[in-house]
């Protein structure tokens, strides 16, 4: 059924569209029931709302070549059916439309779903179509009235108008039932013979079930015979600092420069710093000169401390060892003991270097 469209200037203002009123000022069904199933009450109320909206639309100026439409696929169908209502309106171009909010439930039916806004063009191409499609339905049975749908339009600068469909008629039929009998299944229970199919897909399960238990069982013992892998004992890497620290330690209790063998005594010093070096910093300072290996310290890597200490151990180790420099007892002494201290400025902090500095204090 295919309704065309006409004015309602009465039935919904331009305010109420531009400030998103409620839906109840867009679109109103009010539902009929109690009629009966009598011909003669739906004739009546057909011929009633139709000549309603002729009076109502009688003293509305329609705009020009704008046609908004209602259309439903059927007027009349069983509790729980969907009714396909399909809203379409076209307009010239520079005219806007705004659709009516069709809300979730109203008054006694349902709407589903609601499809969006298309857009088309008409054969012509003067016009644009829009249209929409939405799914009733009802619950109870009884007569149901879906008034005018309401089309807001807008146009240049004038002031917003409206247009409105046709009342929509649509019944709702319950399904008869005889209460004077029994309820009972629709067929009753039937008795189906198993078949050899059916006895084939259980035993290839069983046989599938046997065989991935076999293969588990097989490869558990097969797992309990096999050697067990002898523990591997890792030996702890000993820190660079520690190392270096116990290797001074000793060259110190050697007493070396005291028995006259300075060249040793600090070929052995710097030999245990370029060791560390290379340990911590990863700087092969083994094959470096001074020189070389204090370059490598750029930036902030060593504290001015450490490198001061540094450069003056090795220094005087190459004047001993090169030059044939004999260095005083106090020079000796001294050269031990920056390396200790370098060492111990240079080496990682850890927990326990923590743990030390609150005791002191």
């Amino acid at each position: 059924m295919i309704y065309s469209g006409k004015n309602n200037f009465s039935s919904l203002s331009s305010a109420s569209w531009m400030n998103g009123s409620d839906m109840s000022s867009v679109s109103l069904s009010h539902p009929y029931r109690n009629f009966g199933s009598s011909s003669i009450a739906c004739f009546i109320l057909t011929i009633l709302f139709c000549c309603l909206s002729f009076v109502n639309v009688q003293g509305a100026a329609e705009p020009k070549d704008v046609n908004v439409l209602a259309k439903i696929d059927t007027n009349q169908i069983r509790i729980g059916e969907q009714i396909h209502l399909k809203l379409t309106a076209s307009a010239p171009q520079g005219v806007k439309i705004k659709f009516p909010i069709i809300p979730d439930t109203l008054r006694g039916l349902e709407f589903v779903n609601r499809s969006g806004i298309d857009t088309g063009k008409s054969e012509d191409g003067k016009k644009i179509i829009y249209s929409q499609s939405v799914n009733v339905t009802a619950f109870d049975s009884g007569f149901y009235v879906l008034e005018p749908f309401q089309f807001l339009l807008m146009q240049d600068n004038k002031l917003p108008d409206t247009m409105s469909t046709e009342a929509l008629l649509i019944s709702v039929k319950t399904i008869p039932v005889d209460t004077t009998k029994e309820i009972k299944d629709i067929k009753a229970v039937m008795d189906v013979p198993i078949t050899l199919k059916e006895i084939l897909v259980y035993i290839g399960i069983v046989l599938a079930i046997l065989v991935i238990a076999f293969f588990v069982i097989r490869e558990i013992r097969r797992r309990r015979k096999l050697p067990k892998p002898e523990p591997v004992i890792e030996v702890p890497k000993i820190p660079p600092h520690v190392t270096a620290l116990e290797a001074l330690k000793k060259t110190a209790e050697e007493k070396l420069w005291q028995q006259g063998h300075y060249k040793s005594f600090h070929s052995a010093v710097s030999d245990i710093l370029r060791t560390y070096i290379e340990g911590r910093f990863s700087i092969n300072a083994m094959e470096l000169t001074t020189d070389e290996t204090m370059s490598r310290f750029r930036g902030n890597i060593l504290p001015e401390e450490a490198r001061q200490k540094l450069y003056g151990i090795l220094q005087l180790a190459d004047m001993v060892k090169f030059a044939k420099v004999i260095p005083v007892g106090s020079e000796n002494e001294k050269s031990i003991d920056d390396a200790v201290q370098f060492i111990l400025l240079t080496k990682p902090v850890d927990a326990g270097d923590f743990a030390e500095q609150e005791v002191k204090s």
